[in-house]
């Protein structure tokens, strides 16, 4: 039947924000070649750099990390989580950056998660605040200084680092682990219109999970540098959130930067240069 389609969000229709929460719709589709990439560059990592590989955090398969320790003793601490959109890739495809840090004289950890449908949304917050109160009690044994932590995300990797900062900045200040940088890239802060598309098929997520898991909904506590940083070719979605959850730290009282990563887009953001990495670790 004919007639105006039915504005879901932001005025958008259904369509409308099914492209717009799909970042492959900015590259054609085919996000194959950049997955690629992430493998074989985090493969050339492992091959170049020592590393220590699926450390267990946890009790289940998928708690693990793998950590790529600095040549400097008592180094500082870069923790990446990876996006996949709570449901695709692992630690294996996200070493990208641990030869600049190791180059820059930083320790580097890719923490795994359980991926939908095989984990809620919140027992993945859950099992990266347990990966990295882990790496605290460890920090003697793998030579990091757990007093000088970077902490950075991609995509739903910046959705969950957002999420522990928000839930668990006490706790794991108390474990001894202080986050000074957090860097958040092309990721998502509201959850509704997530809850309205495909994407939302394997999470199920509830109404009361769309609020208390929005990390514009719950705000840290200041503390650490934020920078937020986004694609000039994501999604005109993927820029507005990143935007305006930089505009509410910042109202919060956070130390917060924003920035468009010229000529880049929602996959490539996270390939060489490493432009998002320019945040001091002193």
């Amino acid at each position: 039947m004919g007639g105006t389609p039915k504005m879901l969000y932001r005025g958008f229709s259904k369509a409308e924000l099914d492209r717009e929460y799909a970042p492959s719709s900015m590259i054609g589709g085919d996000l194959t070649p950049y997955i690629t990439s992430f493998a074989a560059l985090s493969a050339q990592a492992r091959v170049n750099l020592s590393v220590q590989e699926n450390l267990a955090y946890g009790e289940k398969a998928e708690q693990v990390l793998d950590f790529f320790p600095s040549a400097v003793e008592d180094a500082p601490l870069h923790v990446f989580i990876h996006g996949g959109y709570w449901q695709a890739l692992s630690q294996r495809e996200s070493a990208m950056m641990a030869p600049a840090l190791h180059e820059n004289g930083q320790a580097f950890a890719a923490l795994n998660y359980t991926l939908a449908p095989f984990a809620r949304m919140g027992q993945m917050v859950t099992e990266c605040r347990d990966a990295l109160l882990w790496l605290a009690s460890q920090s003697k044994s793998l030579g990091f200084d757990p007093a000088n932590v970077t902490l950075s995300g991609h995509s739903a990797g910046a959705h969950l680092v957002s999420m522990v900062m928000a839930t668990s900045s006490n706790e794991l200040a108390q474990a001894g682990l202080r986050v000074r940088n957090v860097i958040l890239i092309s990721g998502i802060y509201d959850l509704e219109p997530i809850s309205l598309t495909p994407v939302n098929d394997p999470l199920q997520l509830s109404k009361t999970e769309v609020h208390d898991l929005s990390p514009c909904l719950n705000l840290p506590l200041p503390g650490p540098r934020y920078r937020v940083t986004v694609a000039e070719r994501d999604t005109s979605e993927f820029i507005r959130q990143s935007r305006d959850y930089a505009e509410l730290l910042r109202k919060a009282g956070h130390a917060v930067s924003f920035d468009l990563q010229q000529g880049k887009n929602h996959f490539d953001i996270v390939l060489p240069s490493y432009s998002f990495l320019s945040h001091r670790t002193d």
